[in-house]
């Protein structure tokens, strides 16, 4: 199946949806497929019955059908299509599960859903249909062979014995194909869900608890990405390994994403327990994983739910601790978190958030903001920050901040950061004609976005059609993204310098700073984090560390811009310390193209 051409079905009414669906398919190493969308649920019953098709992708909110009766009536006209359906967010789950025992292979979440999670979720669908039909094929012809034998040998029940204990072992194997995941062999989620209701029927007869500890590894996408697929596998196996090695008597583990793992402590004496398990199990993950030659590092983090205090049924203790676990990762990762109601409440907001910030992308809501950036010996705008803000209806803009996340753990951060890219190009060469040749654009850059397929073609292919020199753009990358120290990385960023693109360190000092990646790398500018500029000569340590940072950009012979200057007193110390270049308040608020036009005229 990895060779062959896997035909995809995708029905689905929401564009913004369907156009996501695909550039995740694009994205996929090593993944052939052929993708058809019909945003109808007709139209889709039409080709399931005139073509041949691997797998469909159902979305059950359907205008003209909706929730279970879209599933059973595509199944009534066309049975036996492995079948994933779509939910639009996490309260929908428990639509999932009847649709599973519907007769659909699995279920995905909007939202939720990455390329890796995507591409498993498709084979794992085709792949335990085929193990359906080789378990109702195997049925058909032992039945037949059994009835065949039995008239032949009448004298001889001891062949039939045999027939009968060779069919009973081909049903176990398929029977285990069906509950367990097939790269690490725990427990699937079906045969989770299957243990955990029956933990909490005892815990609920015997008034004890039950924990589920949801475990994300920490930065396994960048490991995937940056060191291939194989040896990503074989650190989940090796993953998987680790955690069974921390389970008590009677605990079980299972895989339920591609890198979340969920454990079940069924006989909890208290919240202690739980607690002591986590630990083992973080404390198990912090110790290196040697892969292939590799050493890698894969901290985790884990979210723990109870029954009965966070909820009394399978579907609420799993999405519980998937809510803490969230909330770990957001502001404390490699530690567990405990769930509380407070932590659900704000899940729920960010899942509106989210729905309205999907809205937002196809309703066209986001604007640039540009920030000027001055030499400071002269007052000159020599150059602008493009800066992402989300104009909503009667209210001010949005700066990124406040949803810049969101679209990052969404994956929403790949199309709106290409729009962002190519709509400042676009502005600036506007600028440029417009009697401004010099003028120059710093666009931020997150490391989803780097580490997707094509990234330098794509910056190509926007500078071609806006007709902008690659010498005018400047990408602003983090010291995170430096600190893989992966070929890939160094590559990329090769290939952007040789164009004449500039590359810009952001936020410098916030992180690892260090003088080894800054002479590996073809890094041409830092940026001191305003952080450190706003404490100037108020802050005895802060103003040593800007002082030491221009100081060491010059001996580079790097260029070294301040942000957020908002004062006089701080322009007249950074210049008189070798740093020439500012933005600010001082100089100038983020303002829309227009107003900024106006500003560099004046």
């Amino acid at each position: 199946m990895n060779d062959a051409r896997i035909r995809i079905l995708l029905i689905e009414d929401n564009p913004g949806d369907a156009r996501l669906i695909e550039r995740m398919l694009e994205q996929a190493q090593g993944f052939v497929y052929e993708l058809t969308w019909v945003d109808n649920l007709t139209d889709g019953i039409v080709h399931l019955q005139a073509k041949s098709t691997d797998v469909l992708l159902l979305d059950l909110g359907l205008p003209e059908s909706s929730g279970l009766k879209t599933l059973q009536l595509l199944l009534e006209r066309v049975p036996g299509v492995p079948t994933l359906v779509v939910l639009s967010g996490l309260s929908d789950e428990n639509i999932a599960v009847q649709a599973v025992q519907s007769g659909a292979q699995d279920y995905l979440v909007k939202g939720h859903v990455d390329t890796a999670l995507l591409v498993r979720s498709i084979r794992y669908a085709i792949e335990r249909s085929q193990a359906k039909q080789a378990l109702r094929q195997a049925n058909d012809e032992l039945e037949r062979r059994v009835v065949e034998r039995t008239a032949e040998l009448a004298n001889t029940i001891v062949a039939l014995h045999a027939e009968i204990a060779e069919r009973k072992q081909a049903e176990e194997r398929i029977r285990y194909m069906a509950n367990h995941d097939a790269l690490t062999g725990l427990p699937n989620r079906e045969l989770l869900q299957d243990r955990l209701t029956q933990a909490i029927a005892f815990a609920h007869r015997n008034r004890a608890q039950v924990a589920v500890l949801f475990i994300g590894l920490d930065y396994f996408k960048h490991i995937n990405d940056s060191l291939g697929h194989k040896i990503g596998d074989r650190l989940l196996q090796m993953v998987a390994t680790r955690l069974q090695e921390c389970l008590r008597e009677g605990d079980s583990v299972a895989r339920s994403g591609d890198d979340v793992y969920v454990l079940c402590l069924p006989l909890l004496a208290g919240v202690g327990d739980a607690a002591i398990v986590a630990q083992q199990a973080l404390d198990a993950l912090n110790r290196t994983f040697l892969v292939d030659g590799n050493e890698l590092h894969a901290s985790a983090s884990i979210g723990i739910s109870l029954y009965p205090d966070d909820g009394a049924d399978v579907e609420a203790l799993m999405r519980a601790a998937d809510t803490a676990m969230n909330h770990a990762k957001e502001h404390e990762r490699g530690r567990y978190h405990f769930f509380t109601q407070a932590l659900n409440r704000a899940a729920q907001q960010r899942l509106a958030l989210e729905n309205k910030f999907r809205q937002a992308l196809a309703k066209s809501e986001f604007v640039l903001h540009y920030q000027p950036q001055v030499d400071m010996a002269n007052g000159t705008i020599f150059s602008c920050e493009a800066l992402l803000r989300w104009r909503q209806q009667g209210a001010a803009p949005i700066s990124c901040p406040d949803f810049i996340s969101i679209a990052e753990e969404s994956g929403l951060i790949l199309p709106l950061g290409e729009w962002l890219l190519r709509e400042a190009c676009r502005q600036l060469k506007q600028w440029q004609d417009a009697g401004h040749p010099e003028l120059r654009i710093a666009v931020n850059l997150s490391a989803r976005q780097f580490y997707q397929p094509h990234f330098h073609d794509m910056v190509v292919a926007i500078l071609k059609e806006t007709g902008l020199a690659a010498t005018s753009l400047e990408l602003e990358i983090t010291e995170s993204l430096l600190l893989q120290h992966s070929d890939d990385v160094v590559d990329i960023l090769n290939r952007l310098s040789r164009m004449g693109v500039q590359l810009t360190v952001d936020d410098f000092g916030t992180g690892y700073s260090s003088l080894a990646y800054l002479q590996r790398f073809p890094v041409h500018a830092l940026k001191i984090d305003q952080s450190f500029v706003r404490k100037i000569g108020h802050d005895r340590n802060a103003t040593a560390l800007v002082t030491a940072i221009i100081a060491m950009a010059n001996s580079l012979d790097l260029n070294v811009l301040a942000e957020g200057v908002e004062t006089k007193q701080q322009a007249d110390f950074l210049l008189s310390h070798g740093c020439q270049i500012a933005q600010g308040f001082y100089y100038s608020e983020a303002i829309p193209a227009d107003s900024f036009i106006r500003l560099l005229k004046r």
